[in-house]
């Protein structure tokens, strides 16, 4: 559709939705068989770091994969399926959009535990929940206390959580999938029943896999180092623009807290598949906007080939609840990185994560849909890519004046 004036408008609506009344949400528990690299050899000594007292650390890691079997939970709608592993932290696994079969959250075919997290064992993938001390935290790799329900209004949960021991606080996630949205929410409540303070620590860690044409859709202009220093972002003080994810081939592992600008979501766009990720929040609840990216050289290769067999490699879009992921620094202090939980609290908040199709990137979200607007050569492309069966009008306006409707 178009409209000629003083440039060209190229509107595109995309639903993941059929105009047809949804059927309810489906929630099953299964148990699978998973190619496993596992773990084991706990150290004797309690612990040798006092941030992870009173858990042992493992020293052991299979270098050879063995079929075994774990539970997993799948919630299913007309539009994504999901996936919960309440045996490994309980973590989502990994998330798929039914009309093309693409992973919004990538979903590592095999559990390849590594030496990375606070108590050792780590593997990549999903949506991976960080309460307490620092992530990993400690039960990311291990059983987690779950349970699962049909909700009257439609849609599916699973709730997991666990006691973390070195904050003594309680936390709990509610993994909902509506019937009728294209997204899964995750709402957390978090909370310490202890007298004193405790560390405040909460970062949700998802998956994508990455590819050259991979663009990062980041607001802001600025990001923050771990102990709070601000450099450019998304283009470089060398004139790069790291919002391309073929751009960041240099140096090594990188970690941005992007800020600068009052926004509600995060996500990626893959040019070629027309297809993208992204999460939201209200910003005021997760102002935390993290990119993780293995380095594109060998040293990251490396660990692609440790932590997956055919999968490929991945970045990470993780959201928090303070602006960045604290790490101790003499010469910077900032109440903006590390804040204390208060005793007696509990903490509430939601989260969405979604896929995009078809629009050509991702300017603004709401929990109705996603925007993509761009001006390419004289054409002016607004894309709307739809969370749920809406009826409404849709008008472009500049200057007061209606170019679509």
């Amino acid at each position: 559709m178009f409209y000629r004036g003083l440039f060209t408008c190229l509107f595109c609506l995309t639903t993941l939705h059929s105009v047809f009344a949804q059927s309810p949400a489906k929630i099953t528990e299964e148990v699978r068989e998973i190619l496993t690299y596992p773990y084991n050899d706990p150290n004797p000594v309690v612990s040798n770091t006092s941030k992870i007292f009173p858990y042992t650390t493992f020293e052991g890691y299979s270098k050879d994969g063995t079929k075994q079997k774990w539970k997993v939970v799948k919630l299913e709608n007309d539009y994504i399926e999901v996936y919960v592993l309440p045996e490994v932290g309980g973590k989502i696994w990994g998330a798929i959009e039914k009309s093309t079969g693409k992973e919004f959250i990538y979903r590592n075919e095999v559990i390849k535990f590594r030496n990375i997290a606070m108590r050792g064992p780590w593997t990549s993938g999903g949506v991976e929940f960080n309460f307490g001390i620092i992530g990993h935290h400690p039960s990311t790799s291990s059983p987690v206390d779950y349970t699962i329900r049909t909700n009257e209004d439609g849609s599916v949960s699973c709730i997991v959580g666990n006691l973390d021991l070195p904050s003594r606080t309680n936390w709990r996630v509610e993994v909902r999938l509506p019937k009728d949205k294209s997204y899964v929410e995750t709402r957390a409540s978090w909370n310490n029943p202890t007298p004193i303070h405790q560390s405040y620590y909460n970062w949700m860690t998802a998956a994508a896999v990455v590819t050259d044409d991979l663009e990062f859709f980041y607001p802001g202009h600025l990001a923050l180092e771990h102990d709070g220093s601000p450099t450019l972002w998304p283009i470089d003080g060398e004139g790069r623009d790291l919002a391309k994810y073929k751009n960041n081939a240099f140096g090594s592992h990188k970690s941005v807290h992007t800020v600068g600008e009052y926004n509600d979501f995060m996500g990626g766009y893959y040019h070629n598949s027309k297809f993208g990720f992204g999460h939201w929040a209200l910003y005021d609840e997760m102002p935390g906007h993290k990119l993780w990216l293995w380095a594109l050289s060998r040293n990251g290769g490396i660990w692609e080939d440790l932590l997956t067999d055919s999968d490929g490699q991945y970045m990470e879009f993780q959201a928090g609840r303070l602006f960045d992921q604290y790490s101790p620094s003499p010469s910077v202090k900032s109440v903006l990185t590390q804040v204390p939980f208060s005793p007696g609290i509990t903490d509430r908040w939601s989260e969405i994560w979604f896929p995009v199709k078809e629009i050509g990137g991702i300017n603004e979200v709401s929990p109705l849909g996603a925007l993509a607007v761009r001006n390419e050569n004289g054409k002016l492309f607004v894309g709307v890519n739809s969370f749920s069966f809406a009826e409404g009008t849709i008008e472009i306006k500049s200057n007061g004046k209606t170019l679509f409707s």
